[in-house]
């Protein structure tokens, strides 16, 4: 379509618009008001609804002193386009100009609410509160604090928290007694990360205002974030106290006594109530729904976080939260988990694909390669000690390191990964597009995702595709369902033959899907505590929500098959006695006394390690199998039991096979039941063969870091040539 022509207002020249504007702003530049104005009006002339020419007209005003006529261009301005921050910038200006503050205020919130992060407009918008005093509207002094109040508020719902800061200080200066500015100051403190003196301002708000639920609350939450945690119960104990229909109360204390691992029934209580009160409450379900799985409730809990979903579509952390809920449930078609991860990734990854700019990197196939590894768990937990020997034993000749941690807290072994990493980023205050945008600028070569569809995952990172190769590993063989994902790294047991065409991850082969760091410090293996005691005892040393009613019916045939044998449950919930003896009753309706029952909860690693010494057998839960509990067992010399068949993926099976042990893979519940009765009636071959699992584990590729850490650099390479490859061609 040909430019817009017209003639200028000399009439010496046709001109196209565009042209005529770029001549309007060059005088405007240079101070010739009086022909930039003419310029933009003849271009009105042409084209009513040339927005840019209209702001102009409004800018020239202004400048000139004439801003009753610039608010009327600018308000044109914004009728033909609604969405131009700068236009409300401009207005605003205007109207204060004319000492007309609570209309300036106004706009210029508008103007945030377009962008947020403008600090051309927050900093105006702060000057006209720092010169309050000198406004010509005339309202009084607490008609101003209560504008200066609202507007901190508007910028702390924003997460402005600086300025938040700022203007609450400026209200206290004249009321210092203020109980609710006190309060909603310490807030904000605390999310600068000003905990002490959020402290002691929480502190003054409620000694002032012995009833104001509020302030008590926000102290809880200080409390809590300086670790204080039965000061924070109390304090929140105290706001219901004086406000029972105080629904994020009732919801932050459940969130505290979650965290502390006591009183499971009271979380849910405390939800279930914040919930009575919201009832579109989306957190309190999503957290309730973790409660209930966390006590073998899945089924319920499957509802919650669909409820919560459906308060809350966009949230993409609602729907994972039910995905990680459906993988661990029994009661689900082995289909449903794959079903949800294509939902998700519809909804939440697909759109984003295409927002960065395409990757620069140089496909050079020899070149030195930057890993980049993202995740949480850089720490001490037992995702860490999987992944981790890639992070510990790369060739530094071959490879650069670069990690993207989201941990909640550091230790020993996370400073190990910050030596050996060439770049160490702390991500957890950083969002999934900024993230992105960093990696690409690091030139990322290959990008791991060590979280799947669990906790601390950066999976809309990775849906930006910041890097030119991407895979998940070692976090979870499920997939994510994401086209932006290029691999998944796995081995034959774990996704077998039949399963792979349901992948949108090309699948690629590790020797085993996971592994453990050489020379990991362990305790000595003893001789299997049935050659003493006379009876064999069974252990299961998973996290409580793998277990279910299925499970436990199993377990208990096994225990009525074999009199005279025990079953030792370790899990950290295991510290609960509503849930030891809700265990215990389950077993003892099945014809199981409790005295075959041993509970142990939450310890050391060490002595984690060392309660091997208590168990002959490991049995593994379905679906949801064991990863880290089976590598810890078997280096222990203690075998594991699987029933394949049931196992959403076997890496039991995979471990099994490597150390030669397939004769303790079941191949249905029935063959599982005969295999644990079979061998526990065999002690002396127990004996021998708990004191040759280890030197079989530590020369396979489960114990050496260097051959396995070697296997998966040379999938890396093969990976990078071949995008090379594609490259050129």
């Amino acid at each position: 379509m040909p430019k817009q022509v017209m003639t200028d207002f000399e009439g010496q020249q046709q001109l196209t618009v565009d042209a005529k504007y770029a001549q309007a702003i060059d005088h405007y530049n240079a101070e010739s008001y009086t022909k930039a104005d003419q310029l933009c009006t003849s271009i009105i002339q042409a084209v009513p609804n040339h927005v840019d020419a209209i702001n102009l007209l409004g800018v020239i005003a202004q400048r000139l002193n004439r801003n009753d006529l610039a608010i009327l261009q600018f308000q044109k301005a914004i009728a033909i386009d609604n969405k131009n921050a700068w236009f409300y910038y401009n207005l605003g200006v205007s109207f204060n100009l004319l000492g007309k503050i609570i209309a300036a205020i106004k706009v210029l919130k508008l103007a945030l609410e377009i962008e947020p992060a403008n600090s051309k407009i927050t900093n105006y918008l702060i000057e006209i509160f720092d010169n309050l005093t000198s406004i010509n509207e005339n309202f009084s002094s607490q008609e101003k604090i209560e504008l200066i109040f609202q507007t901190a508020i508007f910028f702390q719902n924003r997460s402005q928290l600086d300025v938040a800061v700022h203007l609450y200080r400026k209200i206290l200066q004249n009321q210092p007694d203020n109980a609710v500015i006190l309060s909603n100051l310490g807030l904000a403190l605390k999310g600068i990360g000003e905990l002490q003196e959020a402290e002691a301002i929480l502190l003054r708000a409620t000694s002032i205002n012995q009833n104001f639920a509020e302030a008590f609350h926000n102290l809880g939450i200080i409390k809590k974030a300086l670790g204080n945690f039965s000061e924070a119960i109390t304090c929140l104990r105290k706001a219901i106290a004086i406000k029972p229909e105080f629904a994020t109360a009732h919801y932050d204390l459940g969130v505290i006594l979650q965290e502390q691992g006591v009183d499971e029934e009271e979380v849910v209580l405390c939800y279930q109530k914040a919930i009575d009160i919201k009832p579109d409450y989306a957190e309190a379900y999503r957290n309730l729904g973790v409660a209930l799985q966390a006590q073998g409730e899945s089924s319920k809990a499957i509802t919650c976080h669909r409820k919560a979903i459906s308060i809350s579509p966009n949230n993409p952390h609602y729907h994972i939260n039910l995905i990680f809920c459906i993988d661990l449930f029994a009661g689900t078609t082995s289909e449903l988990p794959m079903i949800e991860r294509n939902k998700w990734a519809k909804k939440h990854a697909e759109h984003l694909q295409n927002v960065l700019p395409p990757v620069n990197n140089r496909p050079n196939p020899n070149k030195i390669l930057r890993v980049g590894y993202v995740g949480a768990d850089f720490k001490q937990h037992s995702a860490a000690h999987i992944f981790g020997p890639m992070l510990l034993n790369y060739d530094t000749t071959q490879y650069q390191i670069f990690c993207y941690a989201g941990n909640d807290f550091e230790d020993d072994l996370t400073e190990q990964f910050k030596q050996k990493a060439m770049r160490w980023l702390s991500t957890s205050k950083i969002d999934d597009a900024t993230l992105a945008e960093q990696i690409r600028k690091d030139n990322i070569d290959i990008l791991v995702d060590l979280a799947g569809h669990t906790k601390g995952n950066r999976l809309l990172t990775f849906a930006r595709k910041p890097a030119p190769i991407q895979v998940t590993a070692w976090g979870y063989p499920l997939g994510t369902a994401m086209a932006a994902m290029d691999y998944i790294f796995a081995d034959p047991f774990i996704i077998t033959q039949s399963k792979r065409g349901g992948y949108v991850e090309q699948i690629v082969d590790l020797p085993c899907v996971i592994h453990m760091q050489s020379n990991t410090p362990f305790p000595k293996v003893t001789d299997p505590p049935a050659c003493k005691n006379g009876y064999v005892t069974f252990g299961a040393f998973n996290r409580f929500d793998k277990y279910s009613d299925d499970v436990f019916n199993l377990w208990a045939e096994i225990l009525r098959r074999i009199p005279d044998a025990k079953l030792l449950l370790k899990s950290t919930r295991l510290d609960s006695p509503n849930l030891v003896i809700k265990t215990q009753l389950f077993f003892q309706d099945r014809g199981v006394s409790k005295n075959r029952l041993i509970f142990i909860g939450k310890t050391s690693r060490d002595k984690h390690l060392e309660s091997h010494a208590l168990i002959d057998i490991m049995l593994d839960p379905y679906p949801h199998p064991s990863g880290m509990t089976s590598l810890e067992s078997l280096r222990m010399g203690v075998p594991v039991l699987n029933c394949e068949a049931e196992l959403r993926y076997p890496i039991s099976s995979s471990l099994l096979h490597i150390l030669n042990m397939d004769e303790w893979r079941s191949k249905d519940k029935d063959d599982y039941i005969e295999k644990a009765v079979h061998f526990a009636n065999d002690i002396e071959h127990l004996k021998t063969l708990r004191h040759q699992l280890r030197e079989r584990f530590d020369k396979s590729v489960l114990g050496n870091s260097e051959l396995y850490t070697k296997e998966v650099e040379t999938i890396y390479r093969n990976l990078w040539k071949k995008w090379c490859k594609e490259q050129k061609s």
